[in-house]
């Protein structure tokens, strides 16, 4: 069977294993960046026991995670929280944490736009816990329409060492052309697998991004060809590879 190399971590429940399974090929982990703490920890505690928000704002299942740990180290109440992807829902839901999840949000800035159709926030307070240098297009929207945003850094993203075992498979699978496809599921990783690989359009595979952004970033790198997925889901990336992978089924 073909390989699928990942840039994230993966366990045998992943729907990442399953949709590529379908297309014929076998999903591997290659999780180029990983989560560290940030350098305040205990910020996102402290904005949640201040108060005052009208709202807080999940755009990634690592902020959902962060919140979630935040309500472990003794937050007894939260705003009315609004999350974007099945991930994220899954996340909050599995920590107890209810939260909106609009239809027609699909990234931070149409979660923002969603929340910003279904409430009236000019002047009010939006917390969004989030990740070191992240992304600031949903804070952009947010904040164009007059809401007072409470930016906190939750979580950093940092490079896996090149020689951690976790990726060498990976690395094998795409330096022998062994791999049909690359996917890449933040910008952030674009530049950890450079690290890992030097250039990456050297590659010879066919490179998928979990969304417009990353395939920017890939194309930045030197990558001609990026397939995108059509949802920054498991079955929207599939979607997408299907459309190129010769092997499909």
């Amino acid at each position: 069977m073909p390989f699928a190399v990942l840039t994230r971590y993966l366990d045998s429940t992943s729907a990442y294993v399953d949709v590529f399974a379908a297309l014929g090929l076998e999903a591997v982990a290659m999780p180029v960046t990983r989560t560290a703490p940030p350098r305040d920890p205990q910020a996102l505690v402290r904005a949640l026991e201040h108060g005052g928000h009208a709202a807080v704002m999940v755009a990634s299942a690592r902020a959902a995670a962060a919140l979630a740990r935040a309500r472990e180290d003794g937050v007894r109440q939260l705003p009315e929280v609004w999350a974007v992807g099945p991930a994220t829902r899954r996340a909050l839901a599995a920590a107890g944490i209810s939260s909106q999840h609009p239809s027609s949000a699909h990234d931070g800035a149409s979660l923002a736009q969603a929340m910003l159709a279904a409430r009236d926030l000019a002047g009010r307070r939006v917390l969004v816990p989030r990740a070191e240098d992240g992304r600031e297009e949903a804070i952009a929207v947010l904040r164009a329409a007059g809401v007072e945003i409470v930016d906190i850094v939750a979580y950093r993203t940092v490079a896996t060492p090149p020689d951690d075992p976790s990726l060498v498979r990976g690395r094998e699978l795409l330096v022998t052309g062994q791999a049909a496809v690359c996917v890449v599921f933040a910008p952030s990783q674009v530049a950890a697998l450079i690290n890992v690989l030097g250039p990456i359009a050297l590659l010879p595979t066919t490179f998928a991004a979990i969304g417009d952004t990353t395939a920017a970033v890939l194309r930045e790198a030197g990558v001609q060809t990026v397939t995108i997925a059509t949802s920054p889901t498991p079955e929207g990336l599939a979607k997408a590879v299907a459309a190129v992978y010769p092997g499909r089924t």
